[in-house]
């Protein structure tokens, strides 16, 4: 992110993020830069306004549109015009900093012909903000294609799916097991005051931590030392899927499209505190496969953090369509590019970023991944395919195409207990239905047969 000019106010900085992020920037590359070039006192500020009007975007941009004779095309005056609703509606800001300071920061952004029109329809709604309100709360805050097709694909839960969605994502933590079990660390965090929860991940008996407390990450007990780690409770199904496979023997691992390493670092946790369910089970060879050098070296990185042993696991950057090992896996894990609706709450630019059309595409994508990871799978062995996606295009519809022409491939059953993780024909479909919730997850596990 180019360095903003130091005079622009708060508001200022924030609208220019969001008029880049209407443009395809991510809000991974641009959050940090933009809370470097705020105040200390403002931090808290700028980051709530962003993430915020983020969440609530497609709601308040309802508003803006109902209110609003003449169409509006300035990317920048419609995220004006968004953090100004967002601040009167959501927001503690006093109604004339809300309205005076948005504004202003148009101006200093040299889109002062929209100064005019921000002003009339934020004093609207602060003549009735009850009204609006209301209005606001009703309806989801998703663009209209994902609406739509989340409706067709989870009727039953959509009205859960749509509120659930606004609302920011609860921070869970993964212990790694190599230094102590959940148990002991949760100890660990009483004895220092920070508040969690331990809760269920829906397989077996397995816990987790959820964080309670506002607590910088890297503050919690032996962090730098690797002794936990930020993970969605759904994203720490995979490993113990994984550990108690039927497979009494040293495995041969590929991890496809791993970056940035959560789940394969877990299953290292797991294999080296030899947690693994099944007697004489060990990690023997991976292969930790991404298209991406430098978020290979974060794989690395993060690996190196948690004092995992890194002899066997070899890092290759190729294509994961293309890409051809000289033996073939007894395990490979396939985390597969989707489209992320199921961590909007995390990554709420995902909901201005996607577009009706990257669905078909990604799934096509994720289909020429599927048959070459199943090529490079032994017989007998076990592909498990994971998204982070909502849509079933990307998830049992896809493994019902995959399944319709690969005769060998055979579904495998296994039990998730949790209510928001729903059984599917083929695997389970996890959905953030409310606050507490993991995030949207897909799991399906299938056995190569001679």
């Amino acid at each position: 992110m180019t360095q903003l000019h130091s005079q622009l106010n708060t508001r200022a900085k924030v609208v220019a993020t969001l008029e880049r992020i209407q443009q395809g920037e991510s809000l991974s590359s641009l959050l940090d830069p933009l809370l470097n070039q705020v105040s200390e006192k403002d931090k808290g500020f700028a980051h709530e306004l962003l993430l915020g009007t983020l969440r609530q975007w497609w709601a308040l941009a309802r508003i803006g549109e109902s209110l609003i004779e003449h169409e509006v095309t300035d990317k920048g005056v419609w995220a004006a015009l968004n953090i100004g609703l967002y601040q009167l509606l959501y927001m503690d800001t006093p109604d004339y900093a809300a309205i005076g300071e948005t504004v202003e920061a148009v101006k200093q952004l040299d889109k002062g012909y929209g100064a005019g029109l921000i002003n009339a329809i934020l004093r609207k709604v602060q003549k009735n903000p009850a009204k609006f309100a209301k209005k606001i709360e009703k309806n989801h805050s998703l663009p209209n294609w994902l609406a739509k097709q989340l409706k067709q694909d989870w009727g039953e839960y959509y009205a859960e799916l749509g509120q659930a969605l606004r609302q920011p994502a609860p921070i869970f933590l993964r212990v790694n097991r190599k230094f102590c079990s959940v148990e002991d660390y949760a100890d660990i965090l009483t004895q220092q005051g920070i508040g969690f929860a331990l809760v269920s991940i829906g397989f077996e008996k397995v816990q987790t931590i959820q964080l309670t407390d506002a607590i910088r990450i890297t503050d919690l007990p032996k962090f730098a030392e690797g002794w936990v780690s930020v993970q969605d409770r759904h994203a720490q199904l995979s490993a113990h899927i994984l550990a108690s496979l039927a497979l009494d023997k040293s495995l041969t691992v590929l991890d496809a499209c791993t970056a940035p390493g959560g789940k394969l670092a877990h299953l290292l946790e797991l294999d080296e505190s030899k947690t693994f369910h099944v007697k004489h089970q060990n990690i023997a060879h991976v292969i930790a496969l991404d298209n991406d050098e430098k978020r290979l070296q974060r794989v690395s990185q993060n690996l190196e953090r948690l004092q995992l042993n890194q002899e066997n696991v070899q890092l290759v950057c190729d294509d994961a369509t293309t890409f051809q090992a000289d033996t073939q896996f007894d395990v490979i894990v396939l985390d597969a590019p989707c489209t992320a609706t199921g961590v909007i709450r995390r990554h709420p630019d995902i909901a201005l970023l996607r577009t009706e059309q990257d669905v078909g595409q990604t799934a096509a994508l994720q289909a020429r991944i599927l048959a070459n990871c199943w090529h490079n799978l032994a017989t007998n062995g076990y592909l498990l395919y994971i998204t982070c996606s909502m849509l079933k295009a990307e998830n049992e519809n896809q493994l019902q195409a995959f399944l319709a022409t690969h005769k060998a491939a055979q579904i495998v059953d296994f039990s998730l207990n949790l209510p928001n993780q729903i059984k599917q024909n083929i695997g389970y479909q996890c959905l953030p239905l409310h606050q507490n919730d993991g995030d949207g997850f897909y799991y399906a596990l299938l056995q190569k047969r001679g």
